[in-house]
């Protein structure tokens, strides 16, 4: 036994002078009752102050608790790995009575296989971690927390010892400071055949247009070999050259030059003679050359971008005009254009991978965006709660800030059993809902709206019904789901017209998503569409897939006089339903010339002849977005040219277009090269003004960013204002924060552990302005996992010797017997006040309660005679025991009579008989007996 805070049991001095006074206190009790009463209250103190001083109990550990850490990632060959089992097998044939055994296994994360406990055998093994990386510190982590008590305890770790992410050897010494040994079984050494990776890609990260550098590759090779080192520069090959690789590390240098300004990525690719895993042969590096503003224009059909290109071309941008082949794939494709532009792009041609791409490029990397207007843009184009629509200069929620005539939309869906379907892991007949919920939410408070769904039979899920309380609608929508049979086009017209025959809005409008493939009740369907058009109702059909149906839906639509919409997949189908509500209510577009309001004082506007600007003949609907900048207006005070910042970039927004259909009379403005040049030089991503050098690696299952800060006179800039953004290989974004440490020098850290291109972005806080941004980045080509040719047994022997352990020549030796096994130590104090707790009502009853102890005890004796044997007792025991129940009985019941008492082998005795027994007066009364004695004489 021992305390953990012995200095706790002094309150035990006071707690007895305490008791002292209080037992001198204690008046009118009998003597017996006042010594239980005080010998309660001492116990009741003393567990109170032994809990308080935390009692324990100690003993020394019996046994061993082995806890196996078997790597499990893809760097483990199969022959190390079934090794590695077949020594647990071993060891675990030599576990002792005490001894406890329990199993981890662990790549990229570790997984508790088996719990220590009572494992004699190692069965089949279910964990299945990530095996594309190897963390041993959190193996061992996680093995040191499985420990149970009364054991020593030590981890044995089966690894080839190649660790890529986290820090094992600060593991270890933690374990070690907790009293776990840490053992590990050697690795075979490395294969005889013959292994090479490319270790890494070194460029400068920035570089002068034309300037000379060298493209280093390092590559590592387990025996000399030849091979051939395939260069390429954004996939296009640049270089094939022969290399001869020595045993150990090789640095392979290809001279580069680059004319053109951008951000390139270089891939290198080693094939090497014999190489027995070709999987770690390739490396990739970023560099950035600084020139002319490169521009990206996606263009929405071939040609219309051409006098846009030719304006911007004529003062100083390279200008890339692309359609949707044009289109990002992943984050490093943007890096190297300072502005993305969309001229009457519909947003059915971008998935919304390419969206979100393009936000967070924008965002992170301040890449300038612009979006300029036409029949495919904007609301029209089917933006509509789109990525792209967060990065808007602009506003798409026309209808909730504008007035306009009011109108009723019914949406009809088929809700088949073919859009029961399943695209990309959700249901059509879901896709369907949310694309008629989306419709919902942009119609204005002045609209009515209502869905249903067409099978066997045709009803609402959301009646008819004004759009104000827009999430109830969007509730009941939700319920859509399918039935069976196929949609019944004409059923389905029959129904949307006469939910549209009672409405008195302007606008009235039927949507109709059909099956392209599978329409029954066709007959009088087209009828019935031109029938609507005559009274004033449009229909617009939206075809799900190319079939033999989709020539008919179109000659529904041309009927209806509404839109006709082919979706190739669901996902598309909220674009087309928001973009048609928008078309078909009349809240899209306006058409009319008109001269554009403009604001003279704008930077944008200087230096342009702003008299002779001529006017324009529609333009895409749109409202102001709040913080944005709005240097030029419509006659009706809506947004034309907008600015506004989103996250480091600059967006743009042109609501009319740059073509002959809305713009005719611009082209033969003098100025109109000069207008499109500044406006897009107004989103072009700021370069950096001072003097730095932005550099990244990975190390350790991290990103390092090193900042080097100096202003035009060389002096180092200390307490930069500067934010560092990473775009991940996946499109997430991330941020880091940077550390001075020293003159100018500024370090950060992040994660990175995903396969893939990251790019670094210093923004540098420009007051007023928008932030000056330098990029950098690296690569990582193949999983760290693949790049280890070699165990890394110097890391094993650092671990053990660091907690303590050895190398295991033999498996008996897992569960050997501990030099120091310790001690197990437990925490008494919770039963102490347990106890306290059970004691103290008794401490309470004996102070208060006055009880006839005497017969309670008489009443005991006689319960337990009766409990034992009669031949268990002597006679004379048994006349003694008789007679004290007999004189318990007349100190509480003095006038009862009393029988005779016929002890076994005795003649009949009656105690008046007996003269040397004293009369029952002369007994000394209870209090229970006075009591009653009192009561009777007060009675009378």
């Amino acid at each position: 036994m021992r305390f953990s805070d012995p200095i706790y049991l002094l309150v035990l001095l006071p707690a007895l002078g305490w008791l002292f006074v209080v037992a001198r206190g204690m008046h009118g009790m009998a003597r017996g009752r006042k010594r239980l009463a005080l010998a309660v209250r001492g116990a009741l103190l003393l567990l109170l102050a032994c809990a308080l001083a935390g009692l324990q109990s100690a003993r020394p550990n019996r046994g061993v608790t082995t806890v196996f850490a078997l790597d499990r990632s893809a760097s483990m060959r199969d022959a190390a790995t079934e090794r590695a089992e077949a020594f647990i097998r071993k060891s675990l044939s030599a576990m002792g009575p005490d001894d406890k055994a329990g199993l981890v296994v662990f790549g990229k994360d570790p997984v508790v296989d088996v719990t220590p406990g009572g494992m004699r055998t190692l069965g089949r093994i279910y964990g299945a971690p990530d095996a594309s990386a190897t963390d041993m510190a959190a193996a061992i982590r996680l093995a040191s927390a499985t420990f149970p008590g009364g054991t020593a305890r030590r981890i044995v770790i089966l690894s080839d010892g190649n660790e890529t992410d986290g820090d094992a050897a600060q593991a270890a010494a933690v374990a070690a400071t907790d009293g776990i040994q840490i053992d590990y079984l050697p690795p075979d050494p490395a294969p005889s055949a013959t292994q090479v990776a490319v270790s890494d890609v070194s460029i400068p990260a920035h570089i002068t247009r034309g300037e000379p550098f060298e493209v280093k590759v390092s590559a590592d090779a387990t025996a000399p070999t030849d091979g051939v080192i395939r260069l390429d520069r954004d996939g296009a090959p640049i270089a094939r050259l022969p290399v001869r690789l020595n045993k150990g590390s090789n640095t392979l240098a290809i001279s580069q030059t680059v004319n053109a300004p951008g951000f390139y990525r270089y891939r290198a690719v080693l094939e090497a003679q014999g190489d027995a895993d070709p999987r770690n042969n390739t490396g990739i590096g970023y560099v950035s050359v600084v020139g002319r503003p490169r521009v990206l224009l996606l263009e929405g059909r071939s040609g219309i971008g051409e006098p846009l290109e030719r304006a911007l071309t004529g003062h100083g941008m390279e200008v890339t005009r692309a359609g949707v082949e044009g289109l990002p794939a992943q984050a490093d494709d943007l890096q190297g254009y300072d502005a993305v532009l969309l001229d009457d792009f519909g947003a059915e041609r971008i998935s919304d991978g390419q969206m979100r791409l393009i936000a967070s490029t924008v965002r992170e990397s301040g890449v300038g965006f612009g979006m300029i207007g036409g029949e495919d843009s904007f609301l029209p184009g089917g933006y509509y709660e789109t990525p792209i629509a967060d990065v808007l200069a602009v506003d798409l929620n026309v209808r909730q800030r504008k007035t306009f005539p009011s109108t009723t939309i019914v949406i009809v869906i088929d809700s088949s059993g073919s859009m029961d379907m399943v695209e990309d892991g959700v249901r059509k007949i879901k896709i369907a809902a949310s694309a008629a919920s989306a419709t919902v939410r942009m119609m204005s408070p002045n609209d009515y709206v209502g869905v249903a769904g067409s099978t066997d039979m045709i009803q609402f899920v959301a009646p008819v019904q004004r759009a104000v309380d827009k999430d109830h609608i969007v509730q009941q929508v939700g319920r859509l789901d399918v039935g069976g049979g196929g949609i019944y086009v004409q059923p389905s017209l029959e129904f949307g017209y006469k939910a549209l025959k009672e409405s008195d809005s302007k606008v009235r409008h039927m949507i109709l998503l059909a099956d392209g493939a599978d329409c029954d009740s066709q007959e009088g369907a087209v009828e019935l569409a031109a029938r609507m058009a005559a009274e004033k109702m449009t229909v617009s059909v939206v075809s799900i897939g190319a079939g033999k149906d989709v020539n008919f839906l179109k000659s529904l639509a041309a009927a209806g006089k509404g839109q006709f919409y082919l979706a190739l997949r669901a996902k598309q189908i909220q674009r087309l339903f928001t973009r048609d509500a928008a078309v078909m209510s009349r809240s899209a577009i306006e058409e009319g010339t008109f001269l554009p309001k403009v604001d003279p004082g704008d930077e944008v506007l200087r230096g342009l002849n702003l008299r002779t600007m001529p006017a324009l003949h529609a333009y895409d609907l749109a409202s102001d977005r709040p913080l944005s900048r709005v240097p030029m207006r419509t006659a009706k005070d809506d947004p034309l040219l907008a600015f506004w910042q989103y996250g480091l970039g600059t967006s743009m927004a042109f609501t009319s277009d740059a073509q002959p259909k809305w713009a005719r009379p611009w082209f033969g403005w003098t100025d109109f090269s000069g207008f499109w040049a500044q406006t897009v030089r107004g989103t072009l991503r700021r370069a950096s003004n001072n003097r730095i050098q932005v550099s990244t690696h990975r190390e350790g299952g991290r990103g390092i960013v090193s900042v080097e800060a100096y202003d035009a006179s060389g002096a180092p800039i200390n307490g930069l204002p500067a934010k560092v953004n990473v775009l991940m290989p996946d499109g997430a974004a991330r941020e880091a924060s940077l550390q001075q440490e020293g003159p100018g020098r500024y370090a950060g850290s992040f994660e990175a552990s995903q396969t893939g291109g990251y790019i670094v972005s210093v923004a540098e806080s420009a007051p007023g302005g928008t932030p000056r941004v330098t990029r950098s980045g690296f690569s990582i080509a193949y999983p760290p996992e693949y790049q280890a040719a070699r165990p890394n047994a110097p890391l094993l022997a650092r671990l053990a010797g660091a907690a303590g352990g050895e190398a295991l020549d033999a498996p008996m030796r897992a569960f050997r017997r501990s030099a120091n096994p310790g001690t197990s130590v437990r925490d008494l104090w919770p039963a102490l006040l347990l106890a306290a707790a059970i004691l103290f009502p008794f401490d309470v009853a004996v102070r208060r309660l006055a009880l006839p102890f005497a017969a309670i005890w008489a009443a005991a004796l006689a319960f337990a005679s009766r409990l034992m044997p009669r031949r268990a007792l002597a006679p004379a025991r048994q006349t003694e025991a008789i007679g004290q129940l007999q004189a318990a009985r007349r100190r509480a019941a003095p006038s009862a009579p009393e029988a005779p008492v016929v002890v076994r082998g005795e003649e009949p005795v009656s105690p008046k008989a007996r003269p040397s027994e004293a009369p029952d007066s002369a007994q000394p009364l209870s209090a229970a007996q006075r009591l009653l004695d009192a009561k009777r004489k007060r009675g009378g």
